[in-house]
Formats: C-alpha cells, sequence, structure tokens
C-alpha cells in the first residue's frame, strides 16, 4: 500500500454540500468493493494512494467502466487511445516503468505494446518518426484493469512532478488530468491555484474542489 500523504482537505472552498456526504460514502464505498482488486493492484504497482484512484474514478465516470464521454475519453478513468500511449510514454521516460506494470498492460495489449514503448515522442509530436498511429483502442479502455492501471500511471508521473518541499500538491495533479498533461498552472499556494483556474477553467476549478476542497472526495474517504 502507498505510504504517500494525501492532504485533507486543501482548502475550505466547497462543492459538495455536508448534505452530499453520505451520499458519496456509499458511492464510493460501491466503486472501491467492485473495483477492489484492480485498484489494490494498480495502488501497488504504482505507489498512488488508493483514495486518489477512488476519487477520481468517481469523478470521471462515477464507476460505469462502458462510458465513453462526447470527446472520445473512455472508461472509469476517462482516458483517450493517445492519452493510453502517452502514458506509456512517459512512464518509460521517467524511469517509472515496472516489469509488473508491463505484464498487466501486456496481457491486454499483447505485441501493441511495443508502439508506445518505442513511440520517441507524445502523440502530439509525432510526424516522421517510425511511430504511426494509436496501438490502443476504445475497447481496450473499456477493460477496467488497463484502464485503472494507466490512470494510476498519469496520476503517478503528476504526482511526482507535484511532490512539492515534502507536500503533495493534490490540487495540481488532478486539474493537469482533467485539462491534459500541458495545463499550464503558475507558481502559488492552493488558495492561488484555485482563484487561477477559477479565472482560467471552471471545470477545472470545479474538478479540484470535488477532490480536494472540503466534503470532497478525500475527505469522504479520511
Amino acid at each position: 500500500m502507498s505510504d504517500l500523504q494525501v492532504p485533507v482537505p486543501m482548502t475550505q472552498r466547497l462543492f459538495y454540500p455536508s448534505s452530499a456526504v453520505p451520499q458519496n460514502r456509499t458511492k464510493i464505498g460501491e466503486i472501491a468493493s467492485r473495483w477492489y482488486q484492480e485498484i489494490r493492484q494498480a495502488e501497488q504497482l504504482t505507489n498512488v494512494p488508493g483514495s486518489i484512484i477512488v476519487a477520481v474514478i468517481f469523478t470521471e465516470s462515477a464507476g460505469n467502466p462502458s462510458i465513453v464521454s462526447s470527446a472520445g475519453a473512455v472508461g472509469l478513468m476517462q482516458l483517450k487511445p493517445q492519452t493510453g500511449n502517452d502514458v506509456i510514454h512517459l512512464e518509460k521516460k521517467a524511469g517509472r516503468l515496472t516489469e509488473a506494470e508491463t505484464a498487466v498492460l501486456r496481457k491486454h495489449l499483447g505485441a501493441r505494446l511495443d508502439g508506445p514503448l518505442k513511440q520517441k515522442y507524445l502523440s502530439h509530436k509525432i510526424r516522421e518518426n517510425s511511430y504511426t498511429g494509436n496501438v490502443m483502442t476504445r475497447a481496450d479502455l473499456q477493460k477496467p484493469e488497463l484502464n485503472i492501471l494507466l490512470g494510476a500511471m498519469y496520476l503517478g508521473i503528476l504526482i511526482d512532478q507535484h511532490y512539492e518541499n515534502g507536500i503533495l500538491r493534490l490540487d495540481k495533479v488532478v486539474m493537469r488530468y482533467n485539462q491534459g498533461y500541458f495545463f499550464k498552472i503558475p507558481a502559488g499556494n492552493v488558495e492561488a491555484t484555485l482563484d487561477f483556474a477559477k479565472g482560467k477553467s471552471k471545470e477545472a476549478y470545479t474538478y479540484a474542489l470535488k477532490v480536494i476542497g472540503k466534503n470532497g472526495l478525500i475527505e469522504t474517504q479520511a
């Protein structure tokens, strides 16, 4: 189990009123129970706390593995095929990709895993190199084990980048998970970051409050 400390809550701002907490706690329990094995495995392989994984599943899909968004994001943790490829590329580039992670990825992708493993650049930069197109499909990402592992790998990459002065800036992590890897967040404390998000993207602001705010999904699991 991860020993990473998750701050609770990070702000007194809230999205969920107190009256929503019992219902959210029940839904969290349902998600954690239904996908226990997959969440537990992802937690052990990536060192991302299960509470963060559950919070993202709750926010992204409410535990529905078949959901596909209008933007093409798929499954429990709402990943696009291109994002799935890039996560594998980034995990390898960061030196985080383990044999155990690779075994699970290979289980679901087979020889197609060689595509992102050989990928030299993130997908939006790919032009002349030998990698051509996505190897991952929507059908792949509707497999809970693969979806949850990739989502946790993505969170782990972002956590590594935002573990600042011994403090996990989970606000920044979840905003970038929601808005994309290249979402730029200026320096500043949590309240300044929330003010920035509120002016830049209401979606990112709301997403952060759902997870790290008072009555949020992390506090509800504490």
